[in-house]
């Protein structure tokens, strides 16, 4: 199943994009939604799924993400450069060297620092590249699957800022899960409960299965009453003595 998407900044023109059914959730998954194996969902508008948050990051929570590595990468830089700050002026009283023996946590903190800016500097810088492409991740990466005159961008809202106001200044869409609701069958937010229930349910037909065989037997075997013994034969039927 295909969907025609239009360009913001072609009219004329317009891109299909599949619509795939999901097995496991049972769904029409709309366009860039699909399915996180690790989440047991579909995520609309994936990005990816993050391995230190434990979630995907799709279309309710991405603005959230990107302000995250943002604050996280400022803070990395504000710890080297107030940390380098603080020795250079106790430089004024003693040499560099021994304003580092004299103030050790700020010198490791300088460090740390250091160290740990690369990282979400570098997702951050990513992410805006990604934003300003009007892409996700995912659509990024197989994107290149293809060769460069058959790379479409078909979400993209034209200029790069506005892609910015469409990603980071949009309405919060609502949310599908409603976690103050009592549990029904069915619900994906309790994936353990979930496989219980099933479980249950099996047990429960395989003994209503066996309880069900064990009458047709006993119905099987015609008792008339008497107060003898009652023996079966071998064609099965019941010989009264």
């Amino acid at each position: 199943m295909w969907a025609l998407i239009r360009p913001a900044n072609n009219n004329s023109l317009h891109l299909e994009v599949p619509v795939k059914y999901c097995r496991t959730c049972n769904i029409w998954r709309p366009p860039r939604c699909h399915h996180c194996k690790v989440c047991d969902s579909c995520i609309e508008t994936q990005d990816h799924h993050c391995v230190w948050l434990n979630n995907c990051v799709g279309r309710r929570n991405y603005r959230y993400f990107f302000v995250f590595i943002t604050a996280a990468t400022i803070l990395a830089l504000c710890l080297v450069v107030l940390s380098l700050i603080h020795l250079l002026k106790l430089q004024r009283e003693m040499s560099f060297s021994a304003a580092i023996d004299h103030q050790k946590i700020p010198f490791a903190m300088m460090i740390y620092g250091a160290v740990a800016v690369p990282y979400p500097a570098a997702l951050c810088g990513y992410h805006v590249f990604l934003m300003a492409r009007g892409e996700t991740t995912r659509e990024y990466l197989h994107g290149h699957k293809f060769v460069r005159s058959e790379r479409h961008r078909p979400f993209s809202q034209g200029p790069w800022w506005r892609n910015f106001v469409v990603v980071l200044c949009r309405p919060r869409p609502p949310t599908y899960v409603e976690l103050k609701r009592r549990y029904q069958r069915g619900d994906t937010r309790f994936s353990d409960r979930r496989m219980k229930e099933v479980r249950r349910e099996w047990a429960q037909e395989s003994e209503a299965a066996g309880r069900s065989d064990g009458t047709a037997r006993k119905m099987g075997v015609r008792a008339d009453g008497g107060e003898g013994r009652q023996e079966v034969g071998p064609a099965g039927r019941v010989l009264a003595s």
